[in-house]
């Protein structure tokens, strides 16, 4: 027997378990639904916090993965010191183990069942660490996944965009015997990787490792490289490209919409965090406030106290509960020193002979929710006031640059157009991925975008009979 004890505290014998799912299937509650309502135990928690159908097909870390990573497997070798094994399992559906195990916003830790009576299962924490035996075991690990590289197919396909997106779509095609090779408008791949998230945050020697990787694989880096400038999809098409996936990500900062935005001072984070990571951005001094409460507002507000602020205020105009950015990071945020202010709304940024003296903002309440669900940001009549500030930066998202396309290409949503194949409209053999499809997504979505890219590119080629 696998399972043993009482429903709140169980104990699983993982040598007899074989994840079959024959316990939940069994379990009285099946039959008594008030064995259902006890949300303190485990039975409780399965039958209120998931879906039961999946939860049998696959475990919920597995669920929740958007690579669908076979989390079970790899922890259980990584418990019984077969690092290489598990190493190798993360491989098999991960193609940037090493960005995923600093970045990743965790979703399988949220559907951990473990969380349930104590504390889920460190998963981001154990890819990191079997990361570290794959830098120490670079040629033996490159052996291994060679190995697995499916014949040559005598086709290239070229991927505009080196984010991650493009380097999992990369990946994927490589391995599968396709040539392939990614262009990108900076000098270095990564895309947000290196242009958006801070080096204290995402080690640079990560990304060289993941990129490293796959370029010994075989993926050729053409850079710098602005597609619409440099060169069209028409002509990389007609040098020979027997398709294109555009993962060109989302690098146009949304604006504010308020008077006052064009004042000296006034800066959007997408310009301030690339200007900062490359080294570029001149100390800052003073009060700095940060509009917004995603993960680059979070990453701009612990930049500005780096680079010399002496106060760093985030504005955010929802309360901490709906706060989109990664809570780890939110508390190592307020630990530096960042203070965050809720239920706050910019209306105007105040000006004094052109430079950025503060923001005038409105209280909010919170009303009934919006199309995301969230509970909608309303004004309190009456309850107007000015926050000074010598610096204010706005990161209230992005959205994708797609100048080098147009009609029917572009949605109504400013994001790639595709159809049900997955081809941009009006482009043959033309795929897109990543936040260029879905608008701002994070590093693990972007991957797995990037993934089906790949999937959808040689459907395509091999007239749907591609074999696995």
């Amino acid at each position: 027997m696998a399972f043993v004890g009482r429903t709140h505290k169980p104990v699983v014998d993982q040598e007899k378990c074989q994840q079959c799912g024959i316990c939940v299937g069994a379990c009285p509650a099946e039959t008594m639904p008030d064995f259902r309502r006890d949300r303190d135990t485990v039975r409780g928690y399965v039958y209120t916090e998931t879906e039961l159908k999946k939860r049998m097909e696959r475990p919920p870390c597995t669920d929740a993965c958007p690579l669908g990573q076979r989390v079970q497997d790899y922890v259980r070798l990584l418990k019984q010191g077969r690092v290489k094994e598990a190493l190798l399992i993360i491989r098999e559906d991960n193609p940037l183990p090493g960005l995923c195990g600093y970045v990743c916003h965790h979703p399988c830790e949220r559907a951990c069942l473990r969380g349930s009576w104590d504390d889920p299962v460190s998963i981001r924490e154990l890819k990191r660490y079997a990361v570290q035996y794959e830098t120490a075991h670079r040629d033996e690990i490159l052996e291994v996944l060679k190995g697995r590289k499916r014949v040559e197919q005598g086709k290239e396909i070229v991927v505009v965009g080196a984010g991650p997106a493009g380097l999992a779509c990369g990946f994927e095609l490589i391995m599968s015997g396709y040539a392939v090779k990614i262009m990108d408008a900076l000098p270095e791949p990564g895309g947000m990787l290196v242009g958006g998230i801070p080096p204290f945050r995402l080690p640079r020697w990560v990304i060289a490792h993941d990129v490293g990787i796959i370029r010994s694989l075989g993926v050729v880096f053409d850079l710098p490289v602005r597609v619409g400038k440099d060169i069209s999809i028409q002509e990389i098409r007609q040098n020979g490209a027997d398709a294109v996936v555009l993962a060109t990500g989302a690098w146009q900062d949304l604006d504010l919409g308020i008077p006052g935005e064009d004042a000296q001072g006034y800066m959007t984070c997408l310009d301030f965090l690339g200007k900062a990571n490359a080294g570029e951005q001149a100390a800052l001094k003073g009060r700095v406030l940060v509009i917004g409460g995603g993960n680059a507002a979070v990453d701009t507000a612990r930049s500005a106290l780096r680079l010399g602020a002496d106060e760093v205020i985030i504005l955010y105009r929802r309360t901490r509960e709906e706060m989109p950015a990664i809570a780890d990071e939110v508390e190592e945020a307020l630990k530096e020193g960042v203070q965050i202010q809720y239920l706050v709304g910019p209306t105007q940024v105040i000006v004094q002979g052109g430079r950025v003296a503060g923001v005038e903002a409105i209280r909010m309440e919170l009303g009934a929710p919006d199309e995301s669900g969230r509970r909608r940001p309303v004004s309190v009549e009456g309850s107007a006031f000015v926050e000074p500030a010598d610096t204010v930066i706005t990161a209230i998202g992005q959205r994708p640059a797609t100048s080098f396309l147009e009609g029917e290409d572009v949605s109504d949503k400013k994001v790639i157009n595709c159809d049900g194949s997955g081809m941009v409209i009006g482009h043959e053999a033309v795929f897109a991925a990543g936040d260029a499809l879905s608008g701002p997504s994070t590093v693990v979505e972007a991957a797995a975008s990037g993934k089906q890219a790949a999937r959808r590119v040689m459907d395509y080629l091999e007239g749907g009979n591609r074999a696995c």
